[in-house]
């Protein structure tokens, strides 16, 4: 049995054999680094339901030893960390922003079609109205971590949990701030910021751990989509060490380097979705069209490049690996937020809770079910723990079958004594009600006992399907068999040309505009307005887009649908009298002629 020292050396020297390599995005301006320093530069607040948060700590004189101590102290409080007391004043950050270096990229806005830019525009004008990381506060966050905290050893805590055949190796990141939405023009901005990446190790009898499975921390994925297979051609690797391209200011995980767009895709608006596109391959065969999600696209780009710093074994820098379990005291004891509480609804600009609990004080996920969070409860280490599963199978089964095959010489048996019984009964004219009794029990026990026989065919049939599997050998999945929503960067080749550029630009506030010319019209004007303008901005999209002609095509075809459908309910208000008539008729005809067809056959 390992004393505690040597099963933390051995759970090191696990995490140091399998340490990801991250590679960040030219223009990344927060790296992982340690909390300890972090915490010393905040301040420790206490939320409350109305009015101003009360000040617990001043900043300056805050560890994580006193901050464990007074979340001991206020457990029924919401705490939060505050890492920059003021942003920085105009005329400096003015200076920052022009010293600062910046993101080579093309237009968000040409990523998304109109709807979605006026998503985004619904979304940036919803930030006046609910809690927001004020401006200013990404570049105070950025020198304070620039003068204080970059000088300190690029950090990660890691974690090893044993469950299920799996040594689950959680490598945990710690970001001073997110700065997506300022610095990148994305969705949120938030103080700290955590993410993790998890590299899941099969454990075998006849020899070493083999890894099998890594999972990223990711916007809008969830489940099996988080995770590839070890074999998987998507997966970069650098012998033992996975490769992980984190997003410009989101600090999102991605399989392959590029960018990405935001995708909105609730499930209760999945079929909707599907109907949608079904319906835009039937009016418009002739696009081209690509395996993007079914989702709504959004203009907002996850910039997972991987040009910039890289960290890790063999890069620009290496990690100093920090070991955390349950019993870590600032893991365990601090459930409160580690940035700033805006107290935005959404939740998109509250800083995060630490790597063991939501924002709510529950145990992540991740941290108690390490398992279910990638979706591999249900998938053994190994092929040979696939095997013994269905040798288990084969075996119940072969138990259940011989149970039934007894259930039904019994059933029978009993089956035909009813049987002979109603015969005998139904001799007797005082016995008629006990015949019809014993007729109806027949049919009743006939009707189970077909159903028993059909159970114990299907069992049959999957046992002879299991023993086929082990004795030729189970078919190979593909590496990414499980994956539904597949992570997948913008195409480069996307329409970005210079019109479509000011056009996505332009197209929202024209749109907007717009509505309030058609709005102070006349009634009648109002249709017109619509069908216009609807018909206007649709256009000069598809040209911006490059399908012009996909749009003419589709336009004429709905006009000729619309006259077609307008045509036929014109001809049936004015001489109704006649369709029903031939509809009538054609029916009359069409069953004269099935029954010719019978009675020839006859």
């Amino acid at each position: 049995m390992l004393d505690q020292g040597a099963e933390r050396d051995r759970d090191l020297s696990l995490l140091r054999a399998y340490e990801p390599v991250v590679r960040y995005t030219k223009g990344e301006l927060f790296f992982p680094t340690a909390v300890g320093p972090y915490v010393e530069q905040c301040s420790l607040w206490a939320a409350a339901d109305e009015g101003d948060p009360a000040l617990i700590v001043p900043a300056g004189q805050l560890s994580l030893e006193r901050l464990c101590q007074e979340s001991a102290g206020r457990r029924g409080e919401r705490l939060f960390l505050r890492f920059v007391e003021e942003p920085l004043g105009h005329a400096e950050y003015v200076r920052w922003l022009i010293a600062r270096e910046r993101l080579s990229h093309t237009g968000r806005f040409t990523t998304a079609g109109l709807f979605g830019r006026l998503i985004d525009a619904g979304l940036r004008g919803s930030l006046l109205l609910r809690g927001k990381v004020p401006a200013g506060v990404e570049a105070a966050a950025e020198t304070t971590y620039r003068e204080r905290l970059e000088s300190d050893r690029f950090t990660y805590y890691g974690r090893v949990v044993r469950d299920g055949g799996y040594v689950c190796l959680q490598y945990w990141f710690f970001y001073a701030m997110n700065d997506w939405r300022s610095t990148f023009g994305g969705i949120n901005d938030h103080e700290a910021d955590w993410e993790m990446i998890t590299v899941y190790v099969a454990e075998r009898g006849d020899g070493g751990p083999r890894p099998a499975w890594v999972a990223f921390s990711s916007h809008d994925y969830r489940g099996d989509d988080l995770r590839r297979r070890w074999d998987d051609a998507e997966l970069r690797r650098e012998g033992d060490h996975v490769v992980a391209f984190a997003g410009a200011g989101s600090h999102s995980g991605a399989f392959i380097p590029g960018d990405y767009v935001v995708v909105v895709d609730p499930p209760r608006a999945e079929p909707l979705f599907r109907f949608l596109r079904r319906m835009q391959r039937l009016l418009a065969p002739w696009r081209h069209y690509t395996g993007r999600p079914l989702g709504l696209g959004l203009p907002f780009v996850d910039y997972a490049r991987g040009d910039g710093a890289g960290i890790g074994p063999g890069q620009d820098a290496e990690w100093s690996p920090v070991v955390i379990d349950d019993d870590t005291p600032w893991v365990q004891a601090y459930r409160g937020l580690w940035g700033l509480d805006t107290r935005d609804r959404f939740g998109g600009e509250r800083a995060p809770a630490g790597p063991r609990y939501e924002r709510s004080g529950a145990v992540r996920t991740s941290w108690q079910n390490p398992l279910g969070w990638a979706g591999l409860l249900k998938i053994p280490p190994t092929d040979d723990d696939v095997s013994e599963l269905l040798a288990d199978r084969i075996a119940a089964l072969d138990r259940e079958i011989a149970q039934l095959d007894a259930n039904i010489a019994v059933e029978r048996v009993d089956l035909r004594g009813l049987r002979a019984q109603a015969r005998s009964l139904g001799r007797y004219e005082p016995a008629r009600a006990l015949t019809k009794q014993r007729q109806a029990e027949v049919l009743e026990r006939e009707a189970a006992l077909n159903q028993t026989i059909a159970q114990r065919t299907r069992l049959a049939e999957e046992r002879r399907a299991h023993v086929a599997s082990l004795s030729e050998g189970l078919t190979p999945e593909l590496p990414q068999a499980h994956v539904i929503r597949p992570h997948r960067p913008y195409p480069e080749e996307g329409a970005r040309n210079r019109f479509l550029k000011v056009w996505a630009g332009l197209s929202t506030p024209l749109l907007l505009s717009a509505v309030v010319v058609a709005l102070v019209s006349s009634p009648f004007g109002v249709i017109i307005d619509v069908g216009v303008l609807t018909l206007l901005f649709i256009g000069v999209e598809a040209i911006a887009q490059r399908r012009f002609l996909s749009f003419l095509a589709s336009t004429l075809l709905l006009v000729a649908v619309v006259a077609t459908g307008a045509g036929l309910v014109w001809l049936f208000l004015n001489y109704w009298r006649i369709a029903l008539a031939v509809v009538i008729g054609v029916a009359a005809l069409a069953l004269l002629v099935a029954n010719l067809r019978v009675a020839r056959r006859g």
